[in-house]
This record gives structure tokens, C-alpha cells and sequence, in this order.
């Protein structure tokens, strides 16, 4: 199974470099597939290749920012730069997933609810993109449209549409985010219906990777060294506590092996 995600990811990288059109949005070079979809098993979140050089630590500091569900939390300018020049001119982050995964509006709560109350359901999805997301003074665009969760067979399926998907720098960390809200969903679900693994289906109309990773991502083809770093999961009581910690380490402390697996 490791070596199927292995393979989808490599293959993604190839057909980019291969057959993507190239594009310069704001004048940057890159390679770019529409309509893309990537399958990943949420057992191997993290695209961990010896070139690639992913840190897994940065992840977690990104996914407790996540868990605070503020837009206006500016913590995660001390783990990347990047993060200062996209603000918002109201001194907001739309890249805070975490406002539409646990803040108001249609959230996992919701989604649980609805797939207990009915679970052949299609209207287990969170939205996310909206259009105050796309006014010309906004700097911070949300790249994913919606996450969806569906029950069939008795396995969980995820599925993500994405308008902007940079597959080395942002997808990188958007698969393992994707990979912590399914064990969340997963976890709570568990507790009224026996479950099985599903799979993340990403679709994206812009896959891309930019010049400055050309090199990179040649590297990982020519010697795809993968290392499987592994991301624990939660029953109900330990789903519970983590949306709750608001990403508090205490908290997160107590919350079982994925709670303490962002705090490690």
C-alpha cells in the first residue's frame, strides 16, 4: 500500500513536468495540469522524499494554528515567513482552515451529524471558498473550494476540490491537513458506525509546480527515497478534546496519540 501512494505521488510530479502547459501568473514561471486529481491513502500523509525535504514539525505548528479557528491569529508568522506577506489588509488569514472546519457556519459538527442522521448522505461538505475570498484587496485567497465525507460500504471517503493546488510547497501540507480532519471525522463518527479506511480524493483545477522547484521535484523522480512518517489516530473522547484544546498544548497533552503527535 506504501508504495501505491508512493507511486501516485511520483506520478503526479511526472505528468506535471511532462505534459503540464506552461503558464507566468505574476510573472513566475511554472508548469501547470487543469483538473488533476490525486488520490492519497490518509495513512501516508506527508510527501516525506529524501529531496524533498519536508518538515513535518512545520506542519504541526500550522495544524495548532489550524485548531485555534481564528483568522486573526497571526502565530504562524513565526514558523514561516511566506506568512507575512499574504495578510489580509484587515489583518486576517483565509489560509486558516481551521475558521471553517470548527468556527461557525457549516462545520464538522455538521458533517458528523448529518452522515449519523443519514449515512448515505451528500451533503456531508464543508465550504470553504467564498466570494469575499475573491475581492481585489484580498491577499490571502483560500485554495480549497470545499472538503466533502461520504459513507459507502462501510469504509470513509474524503473528497477535496481545490482551484489552486502548488504541489510542492502548499499541497505538501494541505494533504496531511486534509489527513488530521478525516481522523477527526473518522473518530467521531467511529463511535455510531463501524468503519473502515477510505481514501482523500483531491481534485484541483490548477495543479502547478513553479521553475524554482524544477530541480527539486527532477530529483525526487530520479531517486524517489520516501520516508513514512506515520500520523496517529483518535477515538471520540480524544476527536473531542482536540477540537477543543483550540490548539492549547495542555490540552492537545491529554487528548491522546494524535493530540500529543502535534505536540512532539
Amino acid at each position: 500500500m506504501m508504495q501505491a501512494q508512493i507511486n501516485r505521488y511520483l506520478d503526479m510530479y511526472h505528468d506535471i513536468m511532462t505534459f503540464g502547459a506552461v503558464i507566468t501568473p505574476r510573472g513566475l514561471d511554472c508548469r501547470e495540469i487543469g483538473d488533476l486529481q490525486l488520490i492519497v491513502d490518509p495513512q501516508y500523509p506527508f510527501m516525506t522524499f529524501l529531496h524533498r525535504n519536508y518538515l513535518v514539525e512545520y506542519f504541526k505548528h500550522e495544524m495548532m494554528w489550524k485548531l485555534t479557528a481564528d483568522k486573526y491569529n497571526k502565530s504562524i508568522q513565526k514558523y514561516a515567513r511566506m506568512w507575512e506577506d499574504v495578510i489580509n489588509p484587515d489583518g486576517t488569514y483565509n489560509s486558516n482552515y481551521g475558521q471553517f472546519f470548527f468556527g461557525p457556519g457549516y462545520n464538522v459538527w455538521d458533517v458528523v451529524t448529518e452522515l449519523i442522521r443519514d449515512p448515505d448522505s451528500r451533503k456531508a461538505v464543508i465550504p470553504m471558498l467564498n466570494v469575499s475570498h475573491t475581492a481585489p484587496h484580498v491577499v490571502d485567497t483560500v485554495c480549497t473550494e470545499a472538503v466533502g465525507f461520504r459513507v459507502r460500504s462501510g469504509k470513509l471517503d474524503c473528497s477535496v476540490h481545490m482551484r489552486s493546488s502548488d504541489v510542492v510547497f502548499g499541497l505538501a501540507t494541505d494533504i496531511p491537513t486534509f489527513s488530521f480532519l478525516y481522523r477527526l471525522v473518522l473518530g467521531l463518527l467511529q463511535s455510531n458506525m463501524p468503519l473502515v479506511l477510505g481514501t482523500i480524493t483531491i481534485t484541483a483545477m490548477s495543479s502547478h509546480i513553479y521553475s524554482r522547484h524544477y530541480e527539486m521535484v527532477q530529483k525526487i523522480l530520479d531517486d524517489p527515497t520516501y520516508d513514512p512518517i506515520g500520523m496517529p489516530y483518535c477515538d471520540f473522547p480524544e476527536a473531542m478534546r482536540i477540537i477543543a484544546s483550540r490548539g492549547k498544548k495542555d490540552v492537545l497533552m491529554n487528548a491522546g496519540p494524535l493530540g500529543r503527535f502535534l505536540c512532539a
